[in-house]
């Protein structure tokens, strides 16, 4: 994959989820305290942020760091979406666990009332 490929997926991921947020490039430069200008230069695929703004980005979203370098075309796949729910049930403590079963469960249950 080229710099510029990579560039200009970072770009949108960062635009997308920014915007899904209702978040500006000023409230989420200072989230990460850097300069405004900063986020617009990488989300215009000017500048290719350093590791740390990476971080620190995915962090303010409250996603994954390696999110960001996923084509959002396969963010929506619900293959991406099977696989991001098992390691989110994989990494987490085993009460959460419980919780996420009783969860799928109820919802389950719930699918399979409005489907009769």
């Amino acid at each position: 994959m080229s710099i510029q490929k990579l560039s200009a997926i970072v770009a949108s991921r960062i635009r997308t989820l920014r915007n899904s947020r209702g978040w500006s490039q000023t409230r989420l430069a200072s989230q990460i305290n850097i300069h405004p200008t900063y986020i617009s230069r990488i989300e215009s695929c000017q500048k290719l942020p350093t590791l740390n703004i990476v971080a620190s980005i995915a962090d303010a979203f409250g996603v994954k760091y390696y999110e960001l370098f996923v084509d959002s075309s396969e963010v929506v796949t619900s293959d991406y979406r099977r696989k991001k729910i098992i390691n989110i049930v994989k990494e987490s403590a085993p009460s959460k666990v419980k919780f996420y079963s009783a969860l799928v469960d109820a919802l389950y249950k719930e699918f399979q009332k409005t489907k009769e």
